[in-house]
């Protein structure tokens, strides 16, 4: 089967499957990402108080400004991060 839209885009079946995969792919690992955001805050806020979290907040926004490389898996980059600190 083969679709046809008004700009002549084709997509069979197979590359549709592929694409299909790609995104839910996408979908999945920025979801695991956001899952782990708010694990991170939730264990994070528990076990220091205000002004070290605030302090510490600021500073891995700022290390994620000068080193953030999407080529790299967000684990290793926070494993990157705790090495430097």
């Amino acid at each position: 089967m083969v679709f046809k839209m008004d700009t002549e885009a084709q997509f069979d079946d197979k590359s549709f499957d592929k694409m299909e995969k790609e995104i839910l792919a996408e979908v999945m690992e920025n979801s695991k990402s956001i899952i782990e955001t708010f694990k991170f805050r939730m264990i994070f806020g528990v076990h220091l108080d205000k002004d070290v979290a605030e302090k510490t907040s600021e500073g891995l926004k700022e290390f994620r400004q000068k080193n953030w490389d999407t080529k790299i898996s967000q684990n290793d980059v926070y494993k990157k991060y705790l090495n430097l600190y």
